[in-house]
């Protein structure tokens, strides 16, 4: 696969749902669900792409649960030969952790410790 540079032009948050009880223990595992949607430019010669990603996290007692949908503008060095793994491989991962990074500072002004989900997920 060729090498593609990539980098984050734009993000909005279009939705975010955090629930976390008051009875949430203080250790519990959580799992993650992430789905992208991805959209190319009709443009041929334009480089950039938007990743529609909702990931839900939470915990198995459900003390826990958040959600987050957002659109990621990608700009593309070049544009490659297969969009699908350039996602799987660089888009989602990078977006992913683009996300949870925000999730951690949206927690932190709602009076939260950092979780630092991006290095636990």
């Amino acid at each position: 696969m060729q090498e593609i540079n990539v980098k984050i032009i734009n993000q909005k948050i279009s939705s975010s749902n955090i629930f976390i009880s008051q009875n949430l223990s203080k250790k519990f595992e959580l799992s993650m669900e992430c789905r992208a949607k991805m959209k190319t430019s009709k443009d041929e010669d334009d480089k950039s792409v938007l990743l529609n990603i909702e990931l839900n996290i939470g915990s198995k007692d459900e003390e826990l649960k958040m959600e987050l949908v957002s659109d990621i503008v990608f700009e593309l060095d070049q544009l490659p030969d297969d969009y699908n793994a350039i996602a799987e491989q660089k888009l989602v991962p990078m977006a992913r952790e683009t996300l949870l990074n925000s999730l951690d500072d949206i927690l932190v002004v709602m009076g939260y410790n950092k979780m630092e989900l991006a290095k636990k997920m």
